[in-house]
Order: structure tokens, then C-alpha cells, then sequence
């Protein structure tokens, strides 16, 4: 059974890793997506070259503070979850 439904987009941090490497490419040659986050542009360069043949497919995202984006993320539930109350409280 397969969680992750095929042809879905997957994150995988730290995407310059050396294990993160081959979940990438396990993960596109099996038809996925894939979204790679890296601190630094410049350290990650080899990644667009040896996965530049998935086209789309692989896209690579520079997240210098994984603190901010936690930050943001939460955030942004926060607010969803408030939306959603205040409709369904609505609703009643």
C-alpha cells in the first residue's frame, strides 16, 4: 500500500546530503516530484546538474534559516485553524 500517491511532490531537506542525494533520485525515477531545499545555492549547484534530465520534476529551494519558514509555517496554521473555527461557529 502506498501512502504517498504516486506522481506526488515530495520534500526532502537537506537535499545536498549524501543519503537526501539518493532519496532523490530513488524518489524521480520512480515518478515523483521532487522539492529539495539547501542552505546555499552554491554548495547544492552539483544537484540542478545531475538532475536536470527530470526536468520539472526537481525543483531546488534555498532556505537559509529553517527557523523562519518554521516560524511562518506555524503561522499560518494558526490562522487556518482560526478561519475555519470562526466559519464553522458560523455555521451554527
Amino acid at each position: 500500500m502506498t501512502v504517498v500517491a504516486p506522481g506526488s511532490k515530495i520534500l526532502v531537506s537537506g537535499a545536498n546530503g549524501f543519503i537526501a542525494v539518493w532519496l532523490v533520485r530513488i524518489l524521480l525515477e520512480q515518478g515523483y516530484s521532487v522539492r529539495g531545499t539547501v542552505r546555499s545555492k552554491e554548495k547544492s549547484a552539483f544537484l540542478e546538474d545531475m538532475f536536470k534530465s527530470y526536468g520539472d520534476k526537481f525543483e531546488l529551494v534555498v532556505v537559509e534559516d529553517i527557523t523562519k519558514v518554521r516560524f511562518m509555517l506555524v503561522c499560518a496554521l494558526a490562522w487556518k485553524s482560526f478561519r475555519h473555527r470562526k466559519v464553522h461557529l458560523m455555521k451554527l
